[in-house]
């Protein structure tokens, strides 16, 4: 098995027998990784200090996330281990903010969005439907805004494919929410649209800043200039470009550069609860000669739950 570097970060492991064997020829690599994330999470908490202490904290926690890495990698496979050790070591720095919860108006809305983002961080079909959840982009208007051509945008549609049919549950999941509170979220939409939008704003400006800081590069917002500067380089074809999902002062100067011309100029917050096209996908799963697993159980019965309310 070839040890990686920071310049084989495509590396993509297909199966846990793969996984164990890439391991030991890249330990020392995951850990170099694991430190170098860590101090720089630090550097902008305001938490770090170059001194001895600090460094040794750092090693010992450098240690201590790789092989909790180790553990849950084989769960998330196929994978490139070197982003998702990048998105574990965020996830492993945002759940302090879980404390934030209780102080805002809606903690049920608060934990959903946190939920969206760490499977971004997590996931690239997670990141690519942000688009969907936070403006209502459906996948063609996602590869206009990527600058993508029409064969490209197909693995568009693969990412919204394979969010509604398990990521978008996986991040429910994950926080804790059940059928109630996502159907409580959607009354609280229906009932008074101005007033949750509102909070979604409010939320993200607490959360976006820390999520975005798991792709260096690309969290900060950028200038007209700098966009316009990375669209000519090509950035536009790069996913990680659009780490987290692009706020919107930001999302309105993309939408006049490249291809996204034929998009509507006017880019609002428009929040979606569910994935795109969920009642679609809900048809297939009664589709006769399915495999019955219990993942497929849990999403019938969600989505059925959901369409009842």
């Amino acid at each position: 098995m070839n040890t990686l570097s920071p310049s084989t970060n495509g590396v993509i492991i297909n199966t846990p027998q793969e996984f164990k064997q890439f391991i030991p020829a890249n330990f020392s690599y995951f850990l170099e990784r694991s430190s170098g994330n860590i101090r720089r999470i630090l550097q902008d908490m305001g938490q770090w200090a170059d001194n001895s202490a600090h460094e040794k904290l750092l090693l010992r926690l450098s240690f201590d996330l790789v092989e909790r890495f180790i553990e849950y990698c084989p769960s998330q496979l196929p994978c490139r281990p070197s982003l998702l050790l990048d998105g574990f070591i965020s996830d492993f720095f945002g759940k302090p903010q879980e404390s934030k919860e209780s102080s805002t108006s809606n903690p049920i809305l608060y934990r959903f969005l946190d939920g969206l983002l760490n499977r971004a961080v997590l996931s690239r079909d997670g990141l690519i439907c942000l688009f969907y959840h936070f403006y209502g982009m459906k996948p063609v208007e996602v590869g206009f805004l990527l600058g993508l051509e029409e064969g490209q945008t197909q693995r568009i549609y693969k990412n919204f494919a394979r969010w509604r049919q398990k990521g978008w549950f996986q991040a429910t999941e994950e926080v804790g929410l059940s059928t109630q509170d996502i159907q409580s979220l959607m009354k609280n939409q229906e009932t008074n649209p101005e007033l949750f939008h509102q909070q979604v704003r409010d939320n993200l400006e607490t959360l976006l800043p820390f999520y975005r800081k798991s792709d260096p590069p690309y969290y900060p917002c950028l200038g007209d200039t700098k966009w316009h500067e990375m669209f000519r380089e090509g950035y536009g074809f790069d996913y990680r470009m659009w780490h987290l999902p692009l706020c919107l002062p930001c999302m309105n100067i993309i939408t006049q550069t490249g291809d996204s011309f034929l998009l509507d100029p006017n880019i609002t917050l428009n929040f979606h609860v569910s994935p795109h096209s969920l009642k679609e996908e809900e048809i297939s799963w009664r589709t006769p000669g399915l495999k019955s697993s219990s993942g497929n159980k849990t999403r019938h019965r969600f989505a059925r739950d959901l369409q009842m309310a």
